[in-house]
């Protein structure tokens, strides 16, 4: 099944007109009373411009002190990392780095020492230095442009999914982090998105932004060895923190698809929000968190449930989603106004809007939770935000 999009901006679903302006006061209204209620019912617990077009997480937070501290994300669950440091309800926006012509999205490596980011408009994966902040190699993509990417749970390995405008070239490249060469490359279906790798790094799992399923992938013979039949346009997958299921967005059907990760079957379908797009497991595993790029909101996912536990808004197009390493608050990458908002994940209440530069497509955290960085697709930037209070 090939799954036709809207023309326009970055192959999105188009919001919906505007309501009459009485209806949407009496909408808003709604949906405040509906924040409160979900602030007074969770009590405590912790909760696309993909438009890269030419050239493209169970959740909730620890408390302080807890022995699982997650990395930046949750594709490679069970890495380890050091102590979190406490993350801060209003970090401080660093400095604007130039890199590339259209970064459009940032992961850091599971050891924090650096980070890849792909860049559809050089056609090129920038190696980032954490530490001193600099571009420090750049690993041309030959295949076409370069989208997403994601890391082996070791660091040895990063995956890069890319596909051209017309979906013509599909693949997934491997790049060896020790030299940053790519080493080989597979074919998949249309339009390979969020990759993620399974726990213990024998599959990668590979959402298909222009089909209606996702292609598996063995690591160590480096073909696809699967297929799993989903919801139209699968975009992201995160993993539970005991590896048996993973989560899978699916951008234009508005749900979430449950997989069983021992025979890869779907377990579960999940409605959500309008327009999913990334999704994040949070450190504790009792939560997912899906951002809704259309209707400008966070929907919580229950995992031992598989129910919808809350929504809430946050910003406008929210296309990425990740955890503090803590747990105590999450932050979403606002498209349309700019910002990143961090979000207590408590409470569900919007605690910082920061703003990062033109278009934030991707935000990943260091897993230390000192900082945390934020590709800038329409000015060409990587914005470092300080997260927690210096040590």
């Amino acid at each position: 099944m090939t799954v036709s999009h809207p023309s326009g901006h970055a192959r999105h679903r188009r919001p919906r007109k505007r309501l009459p302006a009485v209806l949407a006061v009496a909408m808003a209204a709604v949906v405040a009373g509906v924040v409160v209620l979900i602030a007074v019912l969770w009590g405590g617990r912790n909760p696309d411009l993909d438009r890269a077009t030419s050239s493209g997480r169970p959740a909730g937070g620890t408390e302080a002190g807890a022995t699982e501290a997650a990395t930046a994300r949750s594709r490679a669950p069970g890495t380890a990392a050091p102590q979190p440091a406490a993350s801060l309800a209003t970090p401080t926006a660093g400095p604007a780095i130039p890199v590339g012509r259209a970064p459009h999205f940032v992961e850091v490596a599971p050891d924090g020492r650096f980070a890849y980011i792909a860049d559809p408009g050089a056609g090129a994966v920038f190696r980032f230095d954490t530490a001193s902040s600099t571009v420090t190699a750049t690993i041309p993509i030959a295949e076409g442009p370069p989208q997403m990417l994601t890391f082996s749970p070791d660091g040895k390995w990063a995956y890069v999914a890319g596909y051209s405008a017309d979906y013509s070239v599909d693949y997934v490249d491997f790049i060896d982090t020790s030299n940053d060469s790519v080493v080989a490359t597979v074919p998949v279906g249309r339009g390979p998105y969020a990759v993620g790798t399974s726990p213990d790094g024998r599959r990668l799992y590979v959402p298909l932004y222009d089909d209606d399923h996702l292609d598996v992938i063995d690591t160590a013979t480096r073909t696809v060895v699967g297929r799993i039949p989903a919801a139209p346009c699968p975009h992201w997958i995160a993993f539970s923190r005991d590896g048996r299921f993973a989560y899978v967005t699916n951008h234009f059907t508005d749900v979430v698809t449950v997989l069983q990760l021992s025979d890869d079957t779907v377990v579960s379908t999940i409605p959500v929000g309008d327009g999913p797009h990334s999704l994040a497991m949070s450190p504790d595993g009792t939560r997912v968190s899906v951002v809704n790029y259309i209707s400008n909101d966070v929907t919580s996912i229950d995992t031992a449930s598989n129910t919808v536990a809350g929504t809430f808004p946050v910003g406008a197009q929210p296309q990425d989603v990740v955890y503090a390493p803590d747990g105590r608050h999450f932050y979403t990458a606002n498209v349309l106004e700019g910002t990143v908002a961090v979000v207590d994940s408590a409470t569900g209440a919007v605690t910082a809007r920061i703003p990062t530069g033109a278009s934030p497509t991707s935000i990943s955290v260091l897993p230390d939770g000192s900082r945390a960085l934020v590709t800038n697709f329409d000015d060409g930037t990587i914005r470092v935000l300080n997260t927690a209070a210096p040590g």
